[in-house]
């Protein structure tokens, strides 16, 4: 099944980012509406790299929230660029002037605004999970760079997306491109997709090492 297949809608939807959700994103005589959006993680390279591509479509994207880890000081100017309503920091201290939430619920909290539409889930780890699962529980659509949400508890996910009818878009690299090749096949079934390895500690490796690999080289994962 599709992430964020629709239950007892026929042939899974697959989303793409950029187009207006649940409708044409016009209102009354051709008044554009704008989608509002949340980044989660904003101050990491994804979450900036996010913010560029809204800010060059300001009449179709709104920033209506954003959080950070700890990065105090980018955020505000962030949400100074963006005029972003809702700023949370997840840890550290806000500071006399901010009067942001602080703590992981600010996650939950900015998932769940009512003002948006789309959740960019750039937040690094385990502790992106919760807020996937809340904005998909509460209708959604969810642009997912973070892999370990899927690792850990795939099945929760899609459950979520099932049951709040939310929509799950991978947009890290690979992830993405594979969204796009089935986007590609326009509803026609898929047999099956084969993923080949395009980096880590196997790549150059004979089957028969590989079945020999020790939990140390395995994790001996690189970075770029």
């Amino acid at each position: 099944m599709v992430p964020g297949a629709r239950r007892g809608a026929g042939p899974a939807r697959l989303p793409v980012l950029g187009r207006p959700c649940g409708g044409s994103g016009r209102i009354g005589r051709g008044r554009a509406v704008s989608i509002g959006v949340a980044v989660l993680g904003s101050t990491g390279s994804i979450g900036t790299a996010a913010l560029r591509v809204l800010a060059r479509q300001r009449e179709r994207f709104r920033v209506v929230a954003l959080t950070a880890h700890a990065s105090a000081d980018l955020l505000e100017r962030q949400a100074r660029e963006t005029g972003a309503p809702f700023v949370g920091l997840v840890q550290g201290n806000a500071g006399r002037n901010r009067r942001w939430p602080v703590g992981p619920e600010c996650l939950v909290e900015a998932a769940t605004h009512p003002g948006i539409e789309i959740v960019i889930n750039a937040i690094v780890g385990a502790a992106g999970l919760p807020a996937t699962l809340a904005a998909l529980r509460a209708g959604k659509r969810v642009a997912l760079a973070n892999k370990e949400t899927l690792v850990m508890a795939g099945e929760l996910v899609l459950c979520a997306a099932r049951e709040g009818r939310g929509e799950i878009v991978p947009i890290d690299s690979e992830h993405s491109a594979v969204l796009q090749c089935m986007a590609s096949a326009g509803g026609r079934a898929l047999r099956r997709l084969i993923l080949t390895a395009s980096g880590g500690p196997f790549r150059e490796w004979m089957p028969e090492r590989v079945a020999r690999a020790m939990v140390e080289e395995a994790l001996n994962h690189p970075t770029w």
